[in-house]
């Protein structure tokens, strides 16, 4: 009896290990067909969606027969031997392995099938003389099946011929990868993202020809468009809010639109054939300015003069030793620079978007006021002129006439002028030479006021 199950073990032993590479030539075998049966769908559909841009509906149906499908290939060929491989679930038994292995040695099927039975028999046997004689039997089969290999039934080397089939979706994979990968790259895109709509390209590309699509704030900006392919249609728009405008034509390819007093950033799109371009944005990019300013002129203390407050009054025209005081209300100013001729000077903000400076001038200059921030560097404003009146000496110009009716009588007649006025004039004089004893000392001078209007700067006088 040990002789015999040490024979029918030896004998199941290698039935196990024939059944083993069974499934191991399965697995082989279907991994080589999974991958070509995947990849050759999946080029299908990808090829299909790049070329045909399938409806949203369609898209979402292949997607999931794609993921159907690939879930049923997989366990149809990779899980289930997989499965077998480490016996589970149902395998084939002793008898359909030796079907197979006689399938391939021929001499050997008829020997294994009675062998087998023969074991059946002995569990089954009670008779001592019985048994013997069914182990005696079984021992003699297997000297004749010991030295036949049972896993030389199966050449694991013949699923090279399978590969074939994978190569040609493969190769083909490789050449679209390299000559266009946009067919494979977009395709599967639109694929995963399979519930968003997608547009149909256009036959030509909506080229802008500007640099960068930004301009200074409340100013005017203007897009150049220039159209590239094999279908130019005859007239493009701008769509914004919903609306679309018709653009100016220049040739057959070139087309412009103004934006005019751009206050804030502008969203928009061409339109051409019911063809859309993607999203543009033109940038409003804030505008350093100064809103307002105040002048205040304080004048020297001599002229009497009261000080003045000037509103947006760039030009001056001021008396020698004023006091000038800016004082500038700014938005989306940083930096203000007020240049002289003899300096430039980068104000400190006295609060927000608030800017002050003062000086006294004594000579006449001009300056101009800057603006900046952290989107545009420099900023020029209006040049403005700074004249400068120089405080000079009243002028004063006298005529002497005499009155022929009477001799000891003299007129005098005469203009006066200053830049600031006048407090008084008057009339000088001396006796040289005198008898009468009323007039004095004759080196004494003698002062009469004048009657003139003090409020102007030129007057006429007589006396």
């Amino acid at each position: 009896m040990t002789t015999t199950n040490t024979g029918y073990h030896q004998l199941i032993e290698k039935l196990d290990a024939f059944i083993r590479k069974f499934y191991k030539n399965q697995l082989i075998r279907g991994a080589i067909y999974s991958f070509t049966i995947m990849l050759l769908f999946y080029l299908i559909v990808t090829v299909g969606e790049y070329f045909a841009h399938f409806s949203t509906t369609v898209r979402t149906t292949l997607f999931y027969l794609f993921i159907g499908s690939n879930v049923y290939v997989l366990g149809r060929f990779i899980v289930i031997p997989l499965l077998h491989l480490y016996r589970f679930g149902k395998i084939i038994s002793y008898e359909q392995a030796s079907n197979i292995i006689g399938s391939h040695f021929g001499a050997v099927k008829d020997k294994l099938l009675n062998t087998l039975e023969l074991s059946r028999m002995e569990n089954a046997e009670e008779n001592p003389a019985a048994l013997e004689l069914i182990n005696a039997s079984i021992n003699q089969k297997m000297k004749e099946l010991k030295p036949v290999p049972f896993t030389g039934a199966i050449d694991l080397s013949q699923n090279k011929k399978y590969l074939k089939f994978a190569v040609v979706p493969f190769s083909v994979l490789l050449f679209i990868v390299f000559v266009a990968p946009g067919i494979i790259s977009e395709g599967t895109a639109r694929l995963i993202d399979h519930s968003t709509y997608f547009a149909k390209p256009a036959p030509f590309e909506f080229e802008i020809q500007n640099k960068e699509l930004k301009t200074v704030q409340q100013q005017d900006f203007r897009l150049d468009v220039k159209l590239k392919g094999k279908e130019i249609p005859e007239v493009i728009y701008i769509e914004m809010d919903g609306h679309q405008t018709r653009l100016e034509k220049e040739n057959t390819v070139t087309f412009h639109y103004d934006f005019r007093n751009v206050q804030k950033n502008m969203p928009f799109r061409l339109v051409g054939d019911d063809f859309k371009s993607k999203d543009y944005e033109l940038l409003s990019i804030p505008n350093p300015m100064v809103l307002n300013f105040d002048i205040g002129l304080e004048y020297p203390a001599y002229l009497g003069k009261t000080a003045e407050h000037l509103q947006n009054t760039g030009d001056l025209n001021i008396p020698a030793g004023t006091k000038v005081s800016w004082n500038f209300t700014t938005k989306n100013t940083k930096d203000l620079v007020l240049t002289f001729r003899d300096t430039s000077l980068g104000l400190h903000q006295s609060a927000d978007n608030q800017f002050a400076y003062s000086r006294k001038f004594f000579e006449s200059n001009s300056y101009a006021v800057s603006t900046s921030n952290a989107q545009i560097h420099s900023k020029d404003s209006i040049l403005y002129s700074l004249s400068v009146i120089p405080d000079l000496y009243p002028s004063v110009a006298v005529e002497q006439d005499h009155d022929s009716l009477s001799p000891k009588k003299y007129m005098f007649k005469g203009q006066i002028k200053d830049d600031y006025g006048f407090t008084r004039l008057s009339f000088n004089y001396k006796f040289t030479r005198t008898d009468d004893s009323l007039k004095g000392d004759k080196d004494k001078i003698i002062s009469e006021e004048i009657n003139i209007h003090k409020n102007l700067t030129q007057d006429r006088f007589f006396y």
